[in-house]
């Protein structure tokens, strides 16, 4: 195993997911706002709904990506199988948009959609991200961040243009998924392209291609180490714990969305929505910084070295911290130039979900933190996602008081997850060598 903090994953790589990651995230704001003033709150309302349930759904499908991400960061990129689980995920995608064909009715009322086409799209949109999620997975894993970071930017910037575009010329619910699928199926298709292009020969530190014999010498014992073990397969046990754990976090993300567009008036559930689309900039930034050091992270865990943890866990809470603060102090001015006056009361529900999200922020590296490790502690999100639903039936008279329900879960499962992960980190080194060194 390299040492851990060289390579690509130390250098300018990363910063390049993080920021196209950003960017994604800044692209969806942008799309809410725009949906919003041309929707609508009612219609813009029911867009919101759907667009959380698609992410809620889309975990489950996605979450093979960290396990593909943890498996090669472990064992390098020739030490894993892909030829199956990138065939599973092609079925898969089709099946997801049949399973959605299917379930227009129940959709329909849950949601009062009055549209069958909005379903079809989301079947649409959930099957690219099955299809996205190996190739992703291998490519954050081989730590080319670049390629990832540029590839899933572009296809936010086409989700958004086509909704855009569509929603201007007829305003309803079907244009941004009929953006949102457009734009995901292409992102599928580029990194799957990506995947099947081999990296370029090594090359020496004077710039000029590496010496075939030195070339060979320095391959010897990776192929010697690949021989002995194979390529290894996809473990089921790794794959459902990754679902499993972050379909119960992302299920804090889109639950009280959701009950609010059930429960809320068409009004007040497009308040929600706006607070809910703002609040997310904090999760989003803590994300995208949490995404970029997982590989680390599971080398870390693989070596027992603590170090890795630690820094990355401070990384994470300090952009988590910064863009709750920021948004609580500037709620009211941030819904007014985002969203308009109209959105006005979107303000009060927007302080606590933007420290909502910020734990949620948090959250998601806790949770890769266990994966990294293997531990069944990663189905702790479940509990959290018990404790919502519990306050959201308890009280959801409304949108203030369905964000605090939900940042009473997030605080709860925090509690619950940090200290799984102190047990966890007890009795690892602080700065170990790594294995093989």
């Amino acid at each position: 195993m390299p040492p851990l903090g060289r390579g690509p994953s130390a250098g300018w790589g990363r910063h390049v997911l993080t920021l196209g990651l950003v960017g994604v995230s800044a692209l969806s704001l942008v799309g809410n706002v725009v949906f919003s003033r041309l929707l609508g709150r009612p219609t813009y309302g029911a867009v919101g709904s759907v667009l959380a349930l698609a992410s809620l759904l889309a975990v489950p499908l996605s979450a093979i990506q960290s396990a593909v991400t943890r498996q090669v960061a472990v064992a390098g990129p020739r030490g894993v199988a892909r030829a199956r689980p990138t065939l599973f995920s092609a079925l898969g995608a089709v099946a997801v948009v049949a399973v959605a064909v299917l379930a227009l009715p129940a959709l329909d009322r849950l949601l009062h959609l009055r549209g069958d086409a909005v379903v079809v799209l989301l079947g649409a949109y959930l099957g690219s991200i099955v299809l996205e999620g190996v190739p992703r997975g291998y490519l954050v894993g081989e730590r080319r961040y670049a390629a990832v970071g540029a590839v899933v930017l572009a296809g936010a910037a086409l989700r958004l243009g086509l909704g855009w575009g569509w929603a201007a010329l007829r305003p309803d619910a079907v244009g941004p998924l009929a953006g949102a699928a457009a734009g995901e199926g292409a992102t599928a298709l580029a990194l799957v392209v990506l995947l099947s292009r081999r990296r370029g020969a090594p090359t020496s530190l004077r710039g000029g291609t590496e010496h075939p014999r030195r070339r060979l010498a320095l391959a010897r014992p990776v192929r010697q180490e690949v021989v002995r073990r194979r390529a290894e397969r996809l473990r089921v046990r790794e794959v459902g714990l990754s679902m499993a754990g972050f379909t119960g976090l992302l299920s804090l993300m889109s639950i009280d969305t959701v009950a609010a567009r059930h429960w809320l008036s068409a009004v007040g559930s497009g308040y929600y929505a706006a607070a809910s689309a703002a609040g997310s900039i904090a999760y989003f930034l803590a994300a995208a910084v949490a995404t970029s050091v997982f590989p680390d992270v599971a080398r870390g865990a693989a070596a027992r070295d603590r170090h890795q943890f630690l820094l990355g866990l401070a990384e994470v809470s300090l952009v988590a911290t910064a863009a709750a603060a920021i948004l609580a102090v500037a709620a009211p001015w941030v819904v007014e130039i985002v969203f308009g006056s109209r959105y006005g009361p979107a303000a009060a529900p927007l302080r606590l979900l933007a420290c909502s999200y910020a734990l949620l922020g948090v959250l998601a590296y806790l949770v890769g933190h266990h994966l990294a490790h293997r531990s069944r502690s990663v189905l702790l999100p479940w509990a959290g996602s018990g404790v919502l639903v519990a306050a959201l039936f308890a009280a959801h008279g409304s949108p203030t008081v369905v964000a605090l329900d939900a940042l009473a879960a997030s605080a709860s499962l925090l509690c619950l997850l940090g200290t799984a992960s102190v047990r966890l980190e007890r009795g690892t080194k602080g700065l170990s060598r790594p294995a093989g060194r």
